[in-house]
C-alpha cells in the first residue's frame, strides 16, 4: 500500500518551570498523552509512513520521515493545516482540530483520551471500550488501545522489594489507596510522581508515611529504573470526582502497559479501562482503602512473572501492532468511513 502522510497533533502545554518552552514529544519530564504519541509516532514510522509533529515545538527529530512543525499555538496549528501536504490529521488536542478547516479530501482522526465527550465524535477512536461508554460513543467506535514501545524498557527480571505508584498524586488515581496497599502487604512504597494537591499529600503522609517515600517528579533513566526495578506497580484508580468534572473513568492508563514491558505486574482497580487490561498483566483488586494483610499478600503471590509480564504486553500493546491498527482506521476514514 501506498505510504501515507499523517499530521500528528498534540495536545500543546508549556513546560511550568519555563514558560518559555514546550512539553517535547517525548517529554522532559512527567508526561502521560506525550509518550502515547511519541510511542505512535515511532510505529508509524516503522510501517513506511510520513509524520509531521504538531503542538510540541522543540522535539528531537529522531527520524528521515519526521518532521517537527514549529507550531505551538492552537492558531498555528490551524493555519498550517489549512495547507497542510498530509493525507489523514490525527489529532490529540482535544478538538483544537475542527474537521471544516481541513483541505479537501483531508482526513480527521481523534484519538481521545478523555473522559468528556469529544468535540467531533465522527471520526473518534477511543482508548477502552469503557472510556467510550463514559464519552458517549456510539458500539461502531474504534478502540484502540494505548501503545508501548519495548525497546524503552529493560526487562527487569532482577526485581527489588518496593511497590512503585506512578502518576499523579491525586484522589482519582488512588495514591492514598495504593500507600494502604503497601502497608497491607508490609511493603515500601516508592511514590513517583507531581503533587499539586498539598492536604492530599499530607493525608497520606500523615496516615501511611512510615511506609512511602516521596520521590517526586521523575523523568528519563530514572523512570524508567523504577519501572523495571519494581516488585509491582499500583494502579488504583478511584471512582471519585476527577479533574474534568464527573466520575473519574480511567481511560487508558499508559503506565499499566509502560510497567508490564519492564517485566513489572500490575496491580489495579476496575475503573474504567483498568478492568479491561489489567488481568492480561496482574490481578484486579476492590475500591478504597480497606485491606488486609494476608489480601494483599495473596494478591502479590499470584502476579505474573517478569517474563509473562513484558511478553503480554508486547503482544496486546506493541507500539508497532497499535500503529498498524491505526493506519487501518485511517484508511477506513479516506474511504469515507464515518461513525458516531
Amino acid at each position: 500500500m501506498t505510504p501515507l502522510r499523517i499530521a500528528m497533533v498534540n495536545i500543546p502545554f508549556r513546560l511550568p518551570s519555563d514558560e518559555r518552552q514546550w512539553i517535547t514529544v517525548p517529554p522532559q519530564g512527567y508526561g502521560g498523552i506525550q509518550w502515547i504519541v511519541a510511542n505512535k509516532i515511532k510505529g508509524l514510522l516503522e510501517l513506511g509512513h510520513e509524520v509531521f509533529l504538531l503542538g510540541a515545538p522543540g522535539s528531537p527529530r529522531t527520524h528521515p520521515r519526521l518532521t517537527v512543525v514549529p507550531a505551538g499555538e492552537p492558531e498555528d496549528i490551524r493555519a498550517w493545516l489549512k495547507s497542510a501536504p498530509v493525507d489523514v490529521v490525527n489529532d490529540y488536542s482535544c478538538g483544537k482540530v475542527d474537521p471544516i478547516e481541513l483541505p479537501p479530501g483531508v482526513g480527521l482522526v481523534a484519538s481521545h483520551h478523555m473522559t468528556t465527550r469529544p468535540s467531533y465524535p465522527a471520526g473518534c477512536v477511543y482508548a477502552s471500550k469503557a472510556q467510550r461508554e463514559q464519552c458517549g460513543g456510539g458500539a461502531d467506535a474504534p478502540v484502540i488501545p494505548i501503545g508501548v514501545d519495548p525497546s524503552l524498557y529493560r526487562p527487569g527480571d532482577r526485581k527489588d522489594d518496593f511497590l512503585l505508584f506512578m502518576g499523579r498524586i491525586s484522589p482519582f488515581k488512588g495514591a492514598l489507596e495504593a500507600a494502604a496497599f503497601a502497608r497491607a502487604a508490609g511493603r515500601r512504597l516508592l511514590m513517583a510522581g507531581p503533587a499539586w494537591e498539598p492536604e492530599y499529600l499530607d493525608r497520606i503522609m500523615g496516615e501511611y508515611g512510615d511506609h512511602v517515600t516521596l520521590v517526586g517528579e521523575v523523568g528519563g533513566q530514572e523512570r524508567m529504573d523504577l519501572l523495571a526495578t519494581a516488585a509491582a506497580i499500583l494502579v488504583l484508580s478511584q471512582p471519585v470526582p476527577g479533574p474534568w468534572g464527573g466520575t473519574w473513568c480511567e481511560p487508558g492508563a499508559t503506565v499499566v502497559s509502560e510497567a508490564a514491558a519492564s517485566g513489572t505486574p500490575v496491580v489495579g482497580t476496575s475503573n474504567g479501562c483498568l478492568a479491561e487490561i489489567v488481568p492480561a498483566v496482574g490481578e484486579v483488586v476492590g475500591f478504597g482503602t480497606g485491606f488486609d494483610e494476608r489480601e494483599a499478600r495473596a494478591v502479590l503471590s499470584r502476579l505474573p512473572s517478569p517474563a509473562q509480564a513484558r511478553t503480554a504486553a508486547i503482544r496486546c500493546w506493541g507500539h508497532v501492532e497499535i500503529a498498524r491498527r491505526y493506519e487501518a482506521v485511517y484508511r477506513d476514514v479516506l474511504a469515507g468511513a464515518r461513525w458516531s
